[in-house]
Parts: C-alpha cells; structure tokens; sequence
C-alpha cells in the first residue's frame, strides 16, 4: 500500500502540534528551576523573595494547617501556591509559572486569578523565546496583584488583607503609580517585588524608607517631675498601609526607653497593626485570620495620615547627671504571639527608624511646706429678749436686779398711797 506524500505530511505536522502541545504542558508543569537557564536574573532575585517562600514558610504552614470550616480544600494554596496538585505539592510557591499563566483576574480577592492551560506564558511584553509568549497589558496593571493581596474571610466577610483597597485609596492610585512601580523597582526583570524574605536588614531598611519620624525632645528633665517625649510617624513612601497583608506576616511597634547610669528608669512599647475578635467578642490571645469574626481595631501607618504619639513618665527624685532617652520603630517578620501559640522560633527584631538625645537633669522642684489657715472668729449675734419670757432677766446681768427693786418701790409707795386716801 502506497502512502501519498499529502497524507505522510498531515501526519507529520499532527505529530508536531502534539509534541508542541506535550512541551506546552510540561512548561506550564515544570519548576520555577527551569526559568533558570535563560532568566537567571529574573530567578535569582525571585529567589529571594517572600513569593518563593510562601509555601514553606512556618507561619504559613502553622496556619493553613489550622483552616477547617469555609476555606476549602485550597482555600491557603490558592494563592501561597497556585499550582499545587492532588498528588504532589510543589516546593515553588508563587513560582514563574504560577505568575506567568494567568490569563485574567475576574474579581478583587481570593485568588480570583484564571491560569491558562496553553503554556504561552504571558509578561508585560513578548519577545524571542524558546517557547510561545504573549504580551499582556494585565501585568502593567495592579488589578494583577489584587487577585491574591486583597482576602476577605470566607464566611465572617471581615477583611484579613487590604493591601490593594489601601492602594486605591492613596494618592499614588489617583497619580497612576501602580504596584509594579515600586515593587519591581522600575525595572520588569527584579522579581524580588521588595526587600526579600530572608534579609530582616533589608526589610527594615525598606520601611525605614518610607517612613518618617520626628522628635520633639524637651529641653532637659527634671528629678521628681514628668518628662514628655513627642513623636510623629508619617508613611511618606508606601501607597498602602504599614506594615500591609495579614496581620500573622509582620509585627511593628514604636518603643521609646529611658536610662541614668546604665539603669532603665522607664520603657513602654507602641504597636501598629490589626486586631481582631471571635465570635464571642474576644481579642486576647491575640486571634488569628482564620478564626476572625470582627475587626477589634486597625492602627496602622496609612499614606499620607500622621500619626502622633505620647509619652509620659516621671523622673525619679533621685537621678542626677543625664537621662538617656532612645526612641526606636521596630519590626519583626513573624509577631512574637504567633511564634509563642504555634512554637516557632523567635524572628529577628529589626530597627527601622531611631532617634536618640541626652538630657541634664535639674534639681527637683522645692518641696512646698503646708500650713494649714488659721478659721476666721465668728461673731455670735445677742437674741432679743421677749417680754414676759422666764430668765430673761437674768441674761441683762444687773438690770434685773434694779427692775425687781423699783417695781417693789412703786408697789410700796402705790399701797401708801391707797392707805392714806382712806383715812
């Protein structure tokens, strides 16, 4: 049996497109390892950053072992890692292709990301490749981000990230500066999309950045009376709120110490963040994402809304010499009651901002001596005397004796009188 050439060819070209399909799909499946060979700067500093680690990290993992009822059975791996199977759970987490096949975002939240199945892999512009590209306008937009950096509880419908409603309502939202501006640090091939994961340095250099803080020191202290220190923070540098995502992923706080002579005289720590409440009402322990029914409170550093903070103590009558005051904004990856509910290891604190002065110390104030008025005399007023009443005489002293004497006079002469009419 002859086989025509026509037939051999659509052969041929079937087995191609198959073969093309078969590479496709093993792209779409393949490590993020892989990218490596042709995009070694774009992986090396995706390396490092938090997308890398969002599967592995141990809050994650202390967390999403947790979640039961309304998160599903990837209501965590949706967005921590995109392309985890029913057999094997990839090591990559948000990897290159996790990114890379979106196709669109139908909402804001819970991964409300589609990923295509054709292997083209898609960026803010297509060119030359090994392998099919497409250029899409969605990875120029921060609508991209919004899939899985804005996350609302699945049956409570509290807000547990808000990062992409911050944006929106910032400035940087209105003057068309979008999350890739600042997060790729204008270049498309950083894919550290910030300070990175595993650097607390840079993490804290990072928001020290964009946040802005003063002091107002008095001029110098006083033994025995209160001592204020003003501060004002301002995020200056971020278009969303500090620190932003989900309350187990930072923790900030603002402390301010004061020393004589090596000796701590007072310290109080600050903090920012969300809290939330459970079902009954309760913050404390602290409630995590999962469990969270309310929003107890939200003091965080918003773009563009100084905060303005106090403190206040007082100076023992005792110091003398100098006070030593430090105030510090500190920052820690994973907040200290997380570590402490879950046992993990403590994270690394970081500085993020410091200001420090040294203030003399005047002698305390004169102690004032007390003494206590001398009461006013109050004069007591002489009642007028009734006529006819009993003992008023006696309270005239020497009149009553005179009147007693006359009237017995006038009874004498009155009776002498009638006597001698008589005769």
């Amino acid at each position: 049996m002859r086989i025509r050439p026509a037939a051999v060819a659509g052969l041929v070209v079937l087995w191609v497109a198959a073969l093309a399909l078969w590479a496709q799909a093993a792209l779409a499946q393949a490590p993020a390892e892989t990218c490596r060979a042709c995009h070694s700067r774009e992986y090396d500093t995706w390396a490092m950053s938090a997308h890398a680690r969002a599967a592995e990290s141990a809050a994650f993992r202390a967390l999403a072992g947790t979640a039961t009822q309304g998160w599903g059975a990837d209501g965590c791996t949706r967005c921590h890692a995109p392309r985890t199977s029913d057999d094997a759970s990839t090591a990559d987490g948000v990897s290159c292709q996790a990114c890379h096949l979106i196709q669109r975002v139908d909402g804001v939240g819970n991964g409300a990301f589609r990923l295509a199945v054709d292997g083209v892999m898609r960026s803010a512009r297509a060119g030359q490749a090994p392998h099919p590209t497409s250029a899409s306008p969605l990875f120029s937009d921060s609508l991209f981000c919004a899939a899985c950096h804005e996350q609302y509880h699945p049956t409570t419908g509290v807000a547990l990230q808000s990062t992409y409603t911050e944006w929106l309502n910032s400035a940087d939202a209105h003057g068309g500066k979008t999350c890739q501006v600042c997060h790729m640090a204008g270049t498309l091939s950083d894919h550290a999309f910030g300070a990175g994961a595993v650097d607390a340095a840079a993490k804290g250099d990072a928001l020290g950045r964009a946040i802005d803080l003063q002091v107002r020191w008095p001029k110098a202290a006083r033994a025995g009376s209160p001592l204020i220190i003003d501060v004002r923070l301002e995020n200056t540098g971020a278009g969303h709120a500090l620190p932003t995502g989900k309350p187990e992923g930072y923790e900030m706080w603002l402390e301010m110490t004061a020393t004589a002579g090596g000796e701590a005289l007072f310290t109080e720590a600050l903090p920012y963040g969300v809290v939330y409440a459970d079902s009954k009402g309760n913050n404390q322990p602290r409630v995590s994402s999962l469990d969270a029914a309310s929003l107890f409170v939200d003091h965080r550093l918003f773009p563009d809304r100084p905060v303005q903070e106090r403190f206040v103590f007082v100076v023992p009558t005792d110091v003398r010499g100098r006070v030593e005051i430090e105030v510090r904004l500190m920052y820690r990856r994973t907040p200290l009651w997380l570590s402490e509910q879950a046992g993990l290891p403590t994270a690394e604190a970081v500085v993020v901002r410091r200001a420090s002065a040294s203030l003399g110390v005047l002698e305390p104030l004169p102690t004032p001596t007390y003494v206590a008025p001398t009461p006013p005399a109050t004069l007591r007023p002489t009642p007028t005397p009734a006529v006819g009443t009993v003992g008023v005489l006696e309270e005239r002293g020497w009149l009553g004796p005179f009147l007693l004497v006359g009237g017995l006079v006038l009874i004498g002469v009155a009776a002498w009188a009638l006597k001698a009419r008589a005769v």
